[in-house]
């Protein structure tokens, strides 16, 4: 390379980090507002949180106030809130988002409860119908014993309190970090100087005859020549170096030979097989769900079995690919999720197979036994 090629390299890697720097910065600034913008969704929150207890409430006060009176006037409140309170629930939830452990088990037990609730409630309903004001005392002492809309209250004030507490948090923690992103934008503009001043000495070190076999020969190495040899002859200053830089090229070009041939042979004994093997990657969802499965290897006997190419599968998702998987989609989810094996006859084209399935990863081997 000439020594305007070598500038050039080291002003592109300064344009690099310089917008490297900027997003970075960028991203910082907007979470940071999003943090200070952060009170009126804690306000959404609270209210959520509050009209949630009230509908709970006036849900359990219509359905006692009609077991004890036995008027179904009061009915129409139980109807209007139990519709109601499983709605405000769901909305709290994903205003919640993302939840903390303590938050996600609150949620889940008040989610439990009220489902506990509406079905004492319509079952209550059913028999003061049925047994008149006989079974209005026994609901009353149970529901006062549960103890349900005290449990409620405690848990939805354990709510809110987390809620303003991490407002409160990220709101201090605003200056802090403007004052990161200050120190990075240094760091940022440093690392420009630096490179620049590096490549300008890198630039005009490769000028000096003593040194240019060197640096040259070290360019080739780093852009990957491994049979780019430096003359021993070139220069007896710096013989040390070039013998060195030598003897790493022929290092590094024997271990990718040898890394090559171990790489063929593994690929020899798969493809030999009389089994079909086939490997397959999780893909998932932006909440870790899994969705589907891609493949990442299938060998001849696989290929054979389904009657396609050698590289018919690969790259291919399940659903897509192999619709006689569909039926098994649930199970070959769990064995990623939970360890688990799955072992049973699976007709292919025709054909009688056992398909063996095991965890790999993050994902599944699946073996097809005659």
């Amino acid at each position: 390379m000439s020594f305007f090629q070598r500038l050039f390299l080291g002003i592109v890697l300064v344009c690099l980090i310089a917008g490297g720097t900027v997003y970075f910065v960028w991203l910082r600034i907007d979470a940071i507002q999003a943090s200070v913008q952060r009170n009126e969704r804690t306000e959404q929150v609270q209210a959520a949180a509050d009209r949630l207890l009230a509908q709970f409430i006036g849900m359990e006060t219509g359905a006692r106030s009609y077991i004890i009176t036995g008027d179904s006037t009061h009915l129409m409140l139980y109807a209007r809130t139990v519709g109601e309170v499983a709605l405000t629930a769901k909305q709290l939830r994903t205003m919640m988002q993302p939840l903390s452990p303590e938050s996600a088990s609150v949620l889940d037990f008040i989610d439990i409860a009220l489902d506990k609730k509406i079905i004492e409630a319509n079952q209550a309903i059913a028999m003061r119908r049925e047994q008149g004001i006989k079974i209005a005392a026994y609901v009353i002492i149970k529901g006062k014993a549960a103890n349900q809309a005290d449990t409620l209250t405690t848990l939805i004030q354990r709510l809110q309190e987390e809620t303003r507490a991490a407002h409160i948090k990220q709101y201090e923690s605003v200056p802090v970090q403007y004052r990161e992103t200050a120190y990075f934008l240094l760091y940022g503009v440093g690392g420009m100087v630096v490179v620049i001043l590096l490549a300008t000495a890198w630039a005009m070190l490769a000028q000096r005859s003593a040194l240019k076999p060197v640096i040259e020969g070290a360019e080739k190495l780093a852009l990957g020549d491994v049979y780019y040899r430096i003359p021993p002859g070139k220069t007896a200053d710096v013989k040390p170096i070039i013998s060195a830089v030598n003897t790493l090229g022929e290092r590094l070009q024997s271990m990718q030979g040898k890394t090559r041939q171990s790489e063929d042979v593994y690929a020899d004994i798969v493809h030999a097989t009389t089994e079909g093997i086939a490997v397959w990657r999780a893909v998932r969802n932006g909440y870790g769900q899994i969705t589907d499965f891609e493949c990442q290897m299938a060998n001849n006997t696989w290929n054979m079995a389904y009657r396609r190419s050698a590289d018919y599968f690969t790259g291919k998702q399940m659903k897509s690919s192999l619709p006689d998987f569909l039926p098994l989609f649930d199970q070959c989810t769990m064995i990623v999720e939970q360890h688990q094996k799955l072992s049973l006859p699976h007709p292919v084209e025709g054909k009688q197979y056992r398909l063996v399935a095991t965890k790999m990863r993050d994902g599944l081997l699946l073996r097809l036994v005659e």
